[in-house]
């Protein structure tokens, strides 16, 4: 039965169709799905690769005009690179995404050849937190530069991971992004208390990523963690004790995320491993 009715062609793989069945707008992709194709024509069902969209006009509305401002090319090797994404992580993620990293990776194709370079600090950290939507972000960043012969920079993996990461867990980009400025600032405040950088890609600066990234997770879901070893770390290591406090408020009151005591507490063993390194001096690139 063909329930898909094309309302309007965008290009040879994608078409704005109506689904009679259930009388909604949408966005209908498959290989060769547009070609030779008009408003009011039926698709047949065995070319349709993906539908998405449905019951949301706005985003609809969005992806249409932004398709209006986008090469072809570039729309075609967004959409493989999601079918790639859904073969590595599955197909549950956020349709956003198809408007999202279109977007984004446009307006980066218009920097590079307008020159306008950005820069992305926290690419080490992306490989840490995000591993493997990282490692995807590398291969698609890969892919976009070699089919469309251009040499987008290597900042661009993160930002592409952000969109990922945010997708597969139906979050705002925006704010996976606001927990990397969040850690960045945490850095910068330990490096300050303990008048010494914390050199990157060093073990103890990984850990203290990681725990700082589900550490505001939990504050952002306000759960708590339970530490059985609060007291004695209060007792044992005051001063780093004093210092996770001291960063845990700064947490609150700059972005208004509160950490639980327990966290606190494990954010003092962290800081504490990374203070006796330090003092320690191995293994540290200056």
């Amino acid at each position: 039965m063909n329930n898909y009715q094309i309302k309007k062609v965008l290009n040879n793989n994608i078409v704005l169709c109506l689904d009679i069945q259930n009388e909604q707008e949408c966005i209908v992709v498959g290989k060769g799905i547009g070609f030779q194709k008009s408003s009011g024509d039926f698709l047949g069902e065995d070319k349709i690769e993906k539908v998405y969209f449905r019951k949301d006009n706005k985003k609809i509305n969005q992806y249409l005009d932004l398709l209006s401002r986008c090469d072809e090319q570039l729309i075609v090797i967004v959409e493989e690179l999601i079918n790639v994404m859904e073969q590595r992580f599955g197909s549950h993620y956020d349709e956003y995404i198809h408007i999202a990293l279109l977007d984004h990776l446009n307006f980066s194709i218009y920097r590079l050849k307008n020159n306008v370079r950005v820069n992305n600090i926290f690419l080490e950290e992306f490989s840490v937190m995000y591993e493997k939507e990282y490692s995807f972000a590398q291969d698609a960043l890969a892919m976009i530069n070699e089919k469309l012969n251009i040499q987008l920079p290597e900042v661009e993996a993160g930002f592409i991971t952000l969109h990922v990461h945010a997708a597969l867990n139906r979050e705002n980009a925006s704010k996976s992004a606001l927990y990397m400025q969040i850690i960045n600032d945490c850095i910068n405040y330990i490096e300050e208390s303990v008048k010494q950088r914390i050199p990157n890609g060093s073990l103890e600066r990984m850990r203290l990523v990681t725990h700082l990234k589900f550490a505001l997770e939990r504050a952002g879901k306000k759960q708590a963690l339970n530490n059985p070893i609060l007291d004695s770390l209060k007792n044992q290591l005051p001063e780093t004790y004093q210092l996770a406090c001291d960063l845990s408020k700064m947490i609150e009151n700059q972005f208004g995320l509160h950490l639980h005591d327990g966290e606190i507490g494990y954010l003092t063993l962290h800081i504490q491993n990374i203070i006796t390194r330090l003092e320690e001096g191995r293994n540290y690139a200056r």
